[in-house]
This record gives C-alpha cells, structure tokens and sequence, in this order.
C-alpha cells in the first residue's frame, strides 16, 4: 500500500537537499511537485522545481477544490498541491513525498491523518547562515523567515517525528529518515 510522507522544517534546514538523496535512495518514492505564487529562484525550473502561478490561478484552484493542501505561508504567497497529483502517484503505486514548510504540513495532517509527518530542525545559528547564504540581498524574506523560526518549532513538535540535520550530517540525517520511512 502506497504511504504519503511529508519532510518540513524552518527554513534553510536542508528539506530539498534531504528529499533529493531520499529521491535517488528509493527507486518507489516520487516527490509531489508544489504550486507556489513565489517567483522562481535562480535555477528553479517550472514544473520540476515547483508549478510557478499566478495568485489568481492559484486562488482558481483552490476555490475549485482541487488541492490536496494549500497554505498562505507568507503574506502574499501562497503553497498548495493538486489533488489529481497525489491521486496519480498513489494510483501507479508510488510513495509520495511532499516537501513543505510547517504551515502546510499542519494542514495537509489536518486533512489527512494518515500522512507520516517528519521534522528536521538544526541549530538557530546555522539555519541563519544557510538563509543569509541562500537569500542574499532578500533583506524582507530573510526577516520574514527567520522571524517564522520559532512558530515553525512550535509546530514541529506536532509531527509524527523529528530528525536534527546539523552542518554536515547530511548522510546520517537521510539514514535517519528513511529508516523512519521503512517503519510500518
């Protein structure tokens, strides 16, 4: 039977990095690509890195039903996916992976229980320097996302479970997690 798991944490804590390892490591897993109303980042593809609309296409869709979650995450930006996506990928059998901040696993839990919800966290001072690598010159997103730190841990400590990615611990963070996804 195909499981829905999500990877969240604040940040710059490395959910993309540790979703693609998880990508090559399971050959079943498949990663539900996004809809955002964010602009794409440099090297960010449409349709690979997340589905890049309008707010009145995304604000469509949502009003249609046709979300399986969607979160204003952000003033003015908005995070969600379709529901004909997962039901594609469960439908072939697939392991579905979503990789989204806290606000939207607190919703996609809400909606559906069944999900294994999964936190990765590392220490303040890193996760301000990998924001302040990542996001240069972006003065108001870094100060809108470091300022989300806390309310992120706070919802964190909902999640099925918590695995701490600290500077280089990448391959024991990706061990940790997929063992949780080889649980029952």
């Amino acid at each position: 039977m195909p499981r829905i798991f999500v990877i969240t944490g604040p940040s710059g804590v490395g959910k993309t990095t540790v979703a693609e390892r998880l990508l090559a490591l399971r050959p079943n897993l498949r990663k539900v690509v996004t809809c955002t109303t964010r602009a794409p980042r440099d090297g960010e593809e449409d349709g690979v890195s997340y589905h890049f609309l309008t707010a009145d296409a995304f604000t469509a869709l949502r009003d249609a039903g046709a979300t399986f979650e969607d979160e204003e995450v952000y003033p003015g930006r908005f995070y969600g996916s379709r529901q004909s996506d997962v039901d594609a990928l469960l439908a072939n059998g697939h392991d579905v992976l979503f990789v989204v901040d806290p606000k939207g696993t607190r919703t996609i839990k809400a909606r559906h229980p069944e999900v294994v919800t999964i936190f990765l966290d590392a220490p303040t001072d890193e996760l301000l320097a990998r924001l302040q690598t990542r996001d240069k010159g972006a003065t108001a997103d870094l100060d809108a996302r470091v300022a989300a730190i806390g309310q992120e841990r706070a919802i964190g400590e909902t999640c099925d479970h918590a695995v701490q990615n600290p500077q280089g611990a990448l391959d024991a963070t990706v061990r940790a997690v997929s063992e949780i996804m080889d649980r029952p």
